[in-house]
């Protein structure tokens, strides 16, 4: 603790959001302990990790008190809250304290409701790839990358980008700067604490509506102030096929760049199959161009991209049925992957196993969620996962109302309670040829993970 510059405390240090900050931490000279109602290791992490919330864990010397929005008065981590403000404590949510070490860099944040994993993603493995050297903090495990994190560098620019407006005088020292590639999510407005100096949007859709409880114009709202907050020498990269974010682009006081599905980079073959992938490598070449990075780099980077984890992530194989596990868990993303599984298996039958994530978003989105299956041959729906601290159940059983009113479009769907009887279930219907899909933002991978067991 000597030789350390700060002590941060991670409420909810295991989870995907916090796991990667904490290594991020350690890595630059901090010292980081954290707690989880589950046990993990965080990388470089040389501390304690607290298995469960107590008011034992929070000690007067620490510097910063980290949360998330998960984080509220009804889980048990607000306990550490509640002693943090006792003791006069520094506390930060997770997006402000990405905001500030996003200081004094050439920061690029990628949002949107959909994609922003896989863009960002995508965006720091072309600049790792061409020798930039950046620091990212992303969603997901990046194969290309070797974690969700990464600590980059310094670099001196070269002749190509040092024209480049995204290298204004305040990032620029001694000859030299670093760039820092971030997903900016949008739930909670956590992306306006980021303000990164390049923006990327790639959609504007009805999601967190239980937070955005005044819809889509609020949404807009908040993303509008995304973009007003971008600066005059930065630079937004957008979805000009997006008519709710095209709405919005007028309040940009920087340089604007149009993206459309309707122009592929050029040369790009992929190995992760559908339409949004193409776009998203699309809108990541232009962002990785602007910075002077050679189209061939481009090219070659984005065709040797595998992917992030939990994104179309091929889990295994066994006796001819491959199983595949997607985090998607709104209408429009689970309508991306039976596109992607319709380009890449035309000819094979398609069995999805869907765990609806949240109880408000399943009831608000219910009509959307009810005409998303088509291109699914069987189709298994289990218990809405509900999040604590944040939802009561209302006893309503929406996932058995969800897939009869699928079966009334004529697919084949049935709910399923429970993962075990899932398995089973699969055992029995699973034929040679087989694509299984575990689909949600939620543990229903495990269920794929198992059926290969």
């Amino acid at each position: 603790m000597k030789d350390s510059k700060n002590w941060y405390h991670l409420i909810g240090i295991c989870g995907s959001s916090m796991s990667g900050i904490a290594s991020y931490l350690a890595k630059t000279g901090n010292y980081v302990t954290g707690s989880d109602l589950k046990s993990c290791e965080i990388s470089n992490l040389k501390s304690q990790i607290f298995l469960g919330h107590s008011k034992k864990n929070i000690q007067k010397d620490i510097d910063y008190v980290i949360y998330t929005s998960a984080v509220t008065e009804g889980s048990a981590g607000y306990v550490e809250i509640e002693e943090a403000k006792k003791l006069g404590l520094k506390i930060l949510k997770r997006s402000e304290l990405i905001g500030r070490l996003l200081r004094n860099k050439i920061s690029i944040g990628a949002t949107g409701m959909h994609g922003k994993t896989t863009t960002s993603a995508m965006i720091a493995t072309i600049l790792k790839d061409a020798g930039f050297a950046p620091s990212f903090l992303i969603g997901a495990e990046v194969p290309n990358l070797g974690a969700s994190w990464g600590l980059g560098k310094k670099i001196t620019p070269t002749k190509k980008n040092n024209k480049f407006i995204f290298a204004p005088k305040d990032v620029v020292k001694e000859g030299k700067v670093e760039y820092f590639v971030v997903e900016a999510c949008e739930y909670d407005r956590s992306f306006l604490d980021m303000k990164p100096k390049i923006g990327v949007i790639t959609n504007i859709d009805k999601e967190h509506l239980d937070y955005y409880k005044g819809g889509l114009p609020e949404i807009k709202q908040a993303f509008r102030k995304f973009i007003k907050q971008l600066p005059e020498n930065g630079m937004l990269f957008v979805n000009q096929d997006d008519g709710n974010l095209m709405s919005l682009i007028k309040s940009a006081k920087c340089k604007v760049k149009r993206i459309t599905f309707k122009k592929p980079w050029p040369g790009l073959s992929l190995q992760i199959p559908g339409r949004h992938n193409l776009f998203d490598a699309t809108i990541a070449a232009h962002v990785a161009h602007e910075l002077g990075i050679d189209s061939k780099i481009i090219k070659h980077s984005l065709n040797n991209f595998e992917g992030a984890k939990r994104r179309f992530e091929v889990v295994g194989a066994k006796d001819n049925i491959t199983v595949i596990d997607d985090y998607g868990h709104n209408p429009a993303e689970i309508r991306s992957v039976i596109q992607a599984l319709t380009e890449k298996y035309p000819d094979n039958r398609k069995i999805m196993v869907f765990q609806p994530h949240q109880q408000q978003r399943t009831k608000l989105l219910f009509k959307e969620f009810s005409e998303a299956f088509k291109g699914i041959d069987e189709l298994i729906i289990t218990d809405v996962f509900l999040i604590a601290g944040r939802e009561k159940d209302t006893g309503e059983n929406l996932a058995k109302k969800l897939a009869e009113e699928v079966a009334k479009k004529g697919i084949d769907a049935e709910y399923i309670t429970g993962y075990e009887s899932i398995v089973d279930h699969l055992k029995k219907i699973v034929k040679s040829g087989d694509i299984i899909v575990t689909q949600g933002a939620t543990d229903i991978y495990k269920v794929g993970e198992e059926y290969l067991k």
